[in-house]
């Protein structure tokens, strides 16, 4: 078999790799979700983004030892779950005036580490879609 047709057979492979390592270290996304994560690994977190059919990132979530925010009681908008955890959206700073749709979060895990999630929509209906698929992710 000439290298090529070798590389070209071990494609779908290596993607189901990739795809299993991303499923190992991001939440698991609810059953039937429409989004598939893609993952980038650093020393210390992990960097899973959400992202739809068309490729579009809905949300992200940075998996770490501590949190790298630091959210101020003031920029409060929303109380939510995500998977069984309680926890308050913020408006980031950098969005207070702009009119941006921009969110985020930290979560502590029952393991020590911390999930911070962020949200940034063009609008408020995409807003509320997107935290309401956040909600739905399976945090340990």
């Amino acid at each position: 078999m000439n290298k090529t047709i070798a590389v070209l057979l071990s494609l779908p492979l290596a993607f189901q790799a990739a795809s299993a390592s991303a499923q190992q270290a991001c939440p698991a996304m609810p059953d039937g979700s429409p989004l598939r994560w893609e993952r980038q690994a650093g020393d210390g977190f992990d960097v899973c983004r959400a992202m739809d059919a068309e490729g579009r990132q809905v949300f992200g979530v940075m998996l770490t030892r501590k949190p790298t925010v630091r959210l101020q009681r003031r920029h409060r908008v929303e109380e939510g779950m995500i998977g069984r955890y309680e926890m308050h959206w913020y408006r980031p700073a950098i969005a207070q005036d702009t009119g941006l749709e921009k969110r985020i979060t930290v979560v502590e895990l029952d393991d020590g580490r911390y999930a911070q999630f962020w949200v940034d929509a063009e609008d408020p209906a995409q807003l509320q879609s997107a935290l309401g698929l956040a909600q739905g992710i399976a945090l340990n």
